[in-house]
């Protein structure tokens, strides 16, 4: 929990994902929660301000889903997972009748309409207008945006998309991910690193930086990875929260007798680092389902902050 900031909050949102590099963002609102369970002090203003100054982006990375990146570390990123997650997605375009030479001139068009932030209607109205049609009743237009974030030409904010700035980061192999990941995530073994990222195996094996880690009982981590201390802290982490989404092998953080009751796309309430019960949202409450023992004074805490931050 230390590593992923959830019992030593960031006291702001560049600090968070230089140290857990990334939050899963495709729904706004649960990259929110995600934010807010691991800062103090951060406010969904701030957010929303750090998203449309481009300070923070939402973007194309691990697995090909989309996460809050800082912008130092967006040009890597999509320059050693866009490659995977356009090839990965290939088919699926071509299904839409995105071809190769379709998605070509259109990231030309985007390079030309994309002269101010846009929501996606006005982007698919923009380039119909430079003659690249997109059917918006289909899911064309969400995956030729995504196409575009992989070849690192676009990023979006909140709610609205805007060319990426030319970055001149050096690349970064697959063994620096492993790095960033162990920070925030180890132990792990070289399965959930394969599973997180989205990388082949074969590819991770290859570079997997075996002789600078520490292999443990529960897989690799970093030499100064410290222990986490148990003081019966409670969060509530809301819905694709990576805390259970990080690994393959859940035993450590989710009981298997209580697996089948929980959904690892969360929301789940974890406890000294381990699931103990799920939470839902209803007519404005809270409503708690309990799988073991939770304090219920740091769960009134939790609940009030949810409900103030949503």
């Amino acid at each position: 929990m230390r590593a992923q900031r959830l019992t030593t909050p960031a006291r702001s949102l560049s600090e968070l994902l230089r140290d857990v590099l990334a939050v899963q963002a495709q729904d706004v609102t649960a990259a929110g929660l995600a934010v807010r369970a691991r800062t103090s002090g951060v406010t969904p203003a701030d957010l929303r301000a750090a998203l449309d100054a481009g300070d923070v982006v939402r973007t194309c990375a691990m697995r090909g889903a989309v996460h809050l990146l800082r912008r130092e570390d967006v040009g890597w990123l999509v320059g050693l997972l866009g490659p995977v997650n356009v090839a990965r997605s290939r088919r699926r375009r071509l299904e839409l009748g995105l071809t190769d030479e379709v998605c070509a001139r259109a990231l030309g068009a985007l390079r030309e309409v994309l002269t101010e932030p846009l929501t996606k209607p006005e982007v698919v109205a923009r380039l119909a207008d430079v003659g690249v049609p997109l059917d918006p009743a289909t899911a064309a237009p969400a995956y030729l945006l995504a196409y575009a974030a992989n070849k690192g030409v676009v990023v979006a904010g909140e709610s609205t998309y805007r060319l990426l700035p030319r970055a001149d980061d050096e690349p970064r192999g697959v063994a620096e991910l492993v790095r960033r990941y162990l920070r925030a995530y180890g132990p792990a073994t070289v399965e959930d690193f394969t599973a997180w990222s989205g990388v082949p195996e074969p590819d991770v094996r290859a570079a997997f930086p075996f002789d600078d880690l520490v292999e443990g009982k529960h897989g690799w981590q970093l030499p100064t990875t410290d222990a986490t201390d148990l003081d019966g802290t409670v969060r509530l982490l809301g819905p694709f929260d990576t805390f259970l989404l990080g690994y393959t092998d859940r035993t450590l953080l989710l009981d298997p007798l209580h697996a089948p009751l929980v959904q690892t796309a969360g929301p789940h309430i974890v406890v000294d680092g381990q699931v103990r019960g799920t939470w839902r949202r209803r007519d404005g409450r809270v409503v708690v389902e309990q799988l073991g023992h939770i304090p219920v004074s740091e769960l009134d805490v939790e609940v009030e902050s949810v409900l103030a931050w949503i």
